[in-house]
């Protein structure tokens, strides 16, 4: 048996009452109680046969895999094979430990959960499966290879993201509780006014949380209109700097040699048209 009781102290009630306006939605106390809670997989539903089904099948598709491979070297050195054999195995051990738990009468329960959870954590290295399909898909590849053509430029602009959110999130906090002593609960330390200007700059909101300073509100207004009105402006030129530049401007001969624009054959090739 496995008991979980949440419950709301005289504390929580009261600060529920004294803070109530800070809040969109009205909060109300709940007293709930869950006597039993059954962590084993039904091994009988339809899901968990589907799941045996394609067991078989990606192990026999790793296998042929393997067998059809110039070398075996090429196998291990993909990642994607890796990612295979992680998920094969963490399946094949899911289901030979729900076989076996759901055998037993007495209920080990905090010991299912724990199990159950790290199983279903490693069940999120399936989605990488569908990556292979950009093998099969111009479409796919060519947006692959855009996000790897604009890695650097999303790393610029995540930087000057986040770091515009740390100034201005570390700013709202200070003025907060400096002015309105009563803001240390709804911003209680720099990181969570750091997310909330992080949400406001996305145009996500504030969500329930607003700065209740005149101070702290227009800290937040110039945080939002600097990130999506300055930030445009100030990354358009670099792009501009980007395409401008010749001297990174690269040619392919009849080869299918790259040739930068400064090449003398380049040059040579430019006289003569």
């Amino acid at each position: 048996v496995y008991e979980i009781v949440v419950t709301r102290n005289e504390n929580f009630l009261e600060f529920i009452e004294k803070y109530r306006g800070y809040f969109q939605n009205i909060i109300h106390p709940v007293n709930v109680t869950v006597h039993v809670i059954d962590y084993r997989p039904h091994i009988k539903c339809l899901a968990f046969s589907i799941e045996i089904i394609f067991i078989f099948l990606w192990t026999i598709e790793l296998f042929l895999r393997i067998f059809s491979a110039p070398s075996l070297y090429l196998c291990i050195k993909s990642i994607f094979f890796w990612v295979d054999i992680i998920n094969l195995l963490n399946t094949i051990l899911y289901g030979i430990f729900s076989l076996i738990y759901n055998r037993q009468k007495d209920l080990l329960t905090n010991h299912i959960k724990s199990m159950t959870l790290i199983f279903q954590l490693i069940d999120i290295f399936k989605t990488l499966r569908m990556l292979k399909l950009g093998r099969y898909h111009k479409s796919i590849k060519l947006i692959l290879e855009s996000l790897g053509e604009a890695s650097m430029d999303f790393l610029a602009f995540s930087i000057v993201l986040i770091g515009n959110s740390c100034v201005f999130g570390a700013i709202i906090y200070a003025i907060e509780r400096t002015t309105n002593p009563s803001s240390t609960i709804l911003f209680p330390n720099v990181g969570n006014s750091v997310y909330y200007t992080l949400l406001a700059i996305t145009n996500v909101g504030f969500e329930g949380f607003l700065p209740s300073t005149y101070l702290g509100k227009w800290i937040a207004c110039a945080a939002i209109t600097i990130v999506n009105i300055a930030l445009p402006l100030i990354l358009s030129p670099y792009t501009r700097q980007l395409l401008i530049k010749n001297k990174h401007i690269i040619y392919r001969n009849d080869l299918g040699l790259e040739i930068p624009n400064d090449n003398p054959d380049t040059r040579l090739g430019h006289e003569r048209n």
